[in-house]
């Protein structure tokens, strides 16, 4: 297999006084691979993604250990324009859109690069991914629905051209049918431009369908991990998170 697209190793996350989000980690995430991590409120899974995409600081965190490759490029540590250079973009679990600002102008908004033809090929090219976005283009995004928020949060990284798009709790406060709107384009997203994600998400339901990797995290670390099939269908995952009876 080719080298991974993404590798951690060691990463460790503290905040403040020095409590610790994330305890050594490793992960590897390859080309076209969507790998899904798993795990309760306060686990570590967003204090994961913001230390790979530079986004610690921001939350007066830092990275204590351990290092973060793209593509075999050292990043540990970059600020977050630094990453998006590297095409690691987070869509995070809030405040993804601007509500004040209509929909065409949070599209705008996103610091594109090329030309200006390339750039409105590109913003053509995004909205077609997600047809209501045309429809909506002088609506204010405080007046979409919350599952059209995520997908137009998608919408504005995917004009950031990520190599590797992070998501944070896609489903999050969302209805179950738009949960099911939001994963469907994923998976189109997924099967139409053989984009590499790092989802974090609280809903296996929502996630095993696309997923290939999958790891369960506990108290900063991974307690479980390998194919997605096989790490959801696990006791652990099928009681914890599905309330199955085994």
């Amino acid at each position: 297999m080719n080298e991974p697209l993404l590798q951690v190793r060691g990463l460790t996350v503290s905040y403040g006084g020095g409590s610790v989000a994330v305890d050594q980690v490793d992960l590897d995430v390859h080309d076209g691979e969507v790998c899904l991590v798993l795990g309760a409120n306060g686990a570590g899974k967003t204090s994961l993604l913001r230390g790979i995409g530079g986004f610690a600081a921001s939350e007066r965190g830092r990275v204590r250990s351990g290092k973060v490759l793209i593509g075999g490029a050292d990043v540990t540590g970059r600020p977050p324009r630094t990453m998006v250079g590297h095409g690691v973009v987070l869509v995070p679990e809030e405040n993804k859109v601007f509500r004040t600002l209509t929909v065409g102008e949070n599209l705008r908004a996103a610091p594109m690069t090329g030309d200006r033809g390339s750039r409105r090929e590109l913003l053509d090219e995004v909205v077609s991914l997600f047809p209501f976005i045309r429809e909506r283009m002088d609506l204010p995004a405080g007046q979409l629905s919350g599952g059209e928020r995520q997908l137009l949060g998608i919408a504005r990284a995917l004009l950031l051209k990520p190599r590797l798009l992070m998501v944070d709790e896609a489903s999050l406060g969302l209805s179950p049918i738009a949960v099911r709107k939001v994963f469907d384009s994923l998976h189109s997203l997924v099967a139409a431009k053989g984009m590499t994600l790092l989802i974090v998400e609280q809903n296996v339901r929502a996630a095993r369908a696309i997923a290939d990797r999958a790891h369960v995290m506990v108290s900063g670390t991974f307690a479980l991990s390998g194919p997605a099939r096989e790490v959801l269908e696990s006791e652990q995952v099928r009681r914890t998170y599905l309330g199955l009876e085994v």
